[in-house]
């Protein structure tokens, strides 16, 4: 990981972690003033729908945890590429060396 980035988990995996279906979350969401379904919760955990900042910060509150910490599995897949990609050692080239 890189220096100065947060750890970050999955929603689902905090969902999971904490102890709670996909209904008790909705439940939660729906009292920080967001109207969800248990079906659109499973869409943006899996990555078939994008959460909007007003979900985020609902279920972020509904979790007890911060914004920042959470991404969907579509985006830390891609960020965990992108540092695997950026952390390998270069390989020199015949004319570098």
């Amino acid at each position: 990981m890189p220096d100065g980035m947060p750890p970050q988990i999955s929603l689902r995996a905090l969902r999971e972690a904490l102890g709670l279906t996909l209904d008790e979350l909705a439940d939660r969401i729906n009292e920080q003033g967001v109207s969800i379904t248990k079906f659109a919760l499973s869409n943006v955990e899996t990555g078939k729908r994008r959460a909007s900042d007003r979900l985020m910060d609902a279920w972020t509150k509904a979790l007890n945890t911060r914004t920042l910490h959470v991404r969907q599995d579509r985006e830390l897949r891609a960020w965990v590429r992108a540092w695997d990609r950026s952390s390998k050692p270069q390989q020199m080239t015949a004319d570098a060396a």
